[in-house]
């Protein structure tokens, strides 16, 4: 989204648990279905769990990036994940 003569509004959360969603599920091959409408659900559903980091430079994305090297910030992104995945694979939006 952008605003008129304004940067670009990106919420820093986002790159993070798609990074992690790679890692730990769809590199691994854990998921039951990794079809791209269930990864975008799963990376949704875990966004709307997570608080929220909006940023509109690089240096600010960095300084997010950098808080969620903590060990306790990562379980937190882990654990909304692997709940997510519950989720979709119990009820996803397609046969």
């Amino acid at each position: 989204m952008n605003y008129s003569g304004s940067l670009p509004v990106l919420n820093a959360m986002e790159p993070i648990v798609e990074a992690v969603l790679e890692e730990h599920y769809v590199k691994t091959g854990i998921l039951k279905c990794g079809c791209d409408r269930c990864k975008l659900d799963i990376l949704l559903l875990s966004l709307n769990h997570l608080p929220t980091h909006y940023t509109s430079s690089q240096e600010g994305e960095a300084y997010i990036k950098a808080h969620y090297l903590n060990p306790q910030q990562q379980s937190d992104v882990l654990r909304e994940i692997t709940e997510a995945v519950k989720v979709i694979e119990l009820k996803p939006k397609h046969n």
